[in-house]
C-alpha cells in the first residue's frame, strides 16, 4: 500500500515523519521524508530517503544509506521536485 504525499508516519523507534515526496523506480517505492519536533508542529533538521518494504499487507520504511544508493535516488527526487 502506497503512503500519500503529506501523511504522518511513525517509524518503528516512535520517531515521527512527514512524507514530502514520492518517487517509484525499478519497481520499488521511495519517500523523502522529514521529522517532525515533539510538539508535532514543526520540522526539525532531520530529512531521509526510505524504500518502502511490503511484506504480507503490511509497509515498511527502511532508510536508504550508502553513497551508491544514494547517488542514485536522490537525483530523482530532485527532478519530482523541480517538476512540480
Amino acid at each position: 500500500m502506497k503512503i500519500d504525499v503529506n501523511k504522518v508516519v511513525t517509524l518503528g523507534n516512535g520517531e515521527v515523519y512527514l512524507v514530502i515526496s514520492y518517487v517509484s523506480n525499478n519497481n520499488r517505492d521511495y519517500y523523502y521524508i522529514a521529522e517532525f519536533d515533539t510538539s508535532l508542529n514543526d520540522i526539525k533538521d532531520n530529512y531521509k530517503i526510505v524504500e518502502a518494504i511490503y511484506e504480507n499487507g503490511n509497509t515498511f520504511l527502511e532508510e536508504v544509506i550508502g553513497e551508491v544508493n544514494l547517488k542514485t535516488i536522490l537525483p530523482l527526487f530532485v527532478k519530482t521536485i523541480v517538476n512540480n
